[in-house]
């Protein structure tokens, strides 16, 4: 067993923090902190980042199954054991759900520990590596469809074959020397606003009967005004908020 793998132990009663740190110890782990209740244990988990806990689940003040939830949520140790007096069906399968990868009866039996532990530390390893593969994917998806998204707003723009916005958006991505993601975001950005604001405008030319370039007057003046972008100005109008009304003519009397 390596001598860098660090634990925390956490438990209400003394004597058991004291046995179980003494096992530990003698398996090769750097106890790092001891805790008697769940909140605690949250504080050093955040404080040392341990590669175990060892957390009883009954406790007061703040129940182990609870902080280890919070634990594993937020990624502040490599796995969580628990310990807990008796065997409890519903317990081990609320303890699967939460990402318990480890489970001991006590009082601890020494000849189950360590096996118990490593099985723990291997299961918690393949259940991140596979959250991160499940993350990474997602990230790829998502930049495929903002990929997507940016040819066939450029495509549209400039009348052309999809495929050759494509090559459009490549091209300029390495003049600019940056990743293609993240100009077809600024493109999707830009586009998007724009949108906002020729809808903005169709709308203040429906309803008051002006002129295309007194409605972008009106939709810049409301920028202007509020010290917002265009684009959260053409927003408001659209979502029925302020909006200046000084174009010169009257709205239409309701009939």
């Amino acid at each position: 067993m390596s001598q860098n793998r660090t634990a925390i132990v956490v438990d209400d009663e003394p004597i058991t923090r004291l046995d179980l740190s003494q096992l530990l110890g003698e398996l090769g782990f750097a106890v790092v902190g001891e805790a008697a209740d769940g909140f605690d244990a949250i504080e050093l988990c955040r404080r040392h980042r341990p590669d175990v806990v060892l957390m009883d689940i009954k406790m007061p003040v703040f129940d182990g199954m609870t902080a280890s939830e919070t634990i594993i949520a937020e990624d502040l140790c490599g796995c969580v054991v628990l310990l807990t007096a008796f065997q409890d069906r519903e317990l081990i399968d609320r303890a699967g759900r939460i990402g318990v990868t480890g489970y001991l009866v006590k009082p601890v039996e020494e000849r189950l520990l360590l096996p118990t532990l490593e099985v723990a530390m291997a299961q918690a390893a393949r259940l991140r590596e596979a959250r991160r593969e499940t993350e990474e994917m997602r990230r790829r998806m998502e930049e495929q469809k903002l990929i997507d998204r940016a040819k066939a707003l450029l495509a549209k723009k400039e009348n052309i074959p999809e495929g050759e916005a494509h090559r459009r958006l490549q091209k300029l991505a390495m003049e600019k020397r940056c990743s293609l993601v993240s100009l077809c975001r600024a493109v999707v950005e830009q586009q998007g606003g724009r949108g906002l604001v020729d809808r903005a405008k169709e709308r203040l030319m429906k309803e008051r009967g002006i002129a295309e370039p007194e409605a972008y007057r009106e939709v810049s003046r409301l920028a202007k005004e509020e010290r917002i972008s265009l684009e959260e100005a053409a927003r408001r109008l659209l979502d029925g908020g302020k909006g200046p009304c000084r174009c010169g003519r009257s709205a239409r009397p309701a009939p």
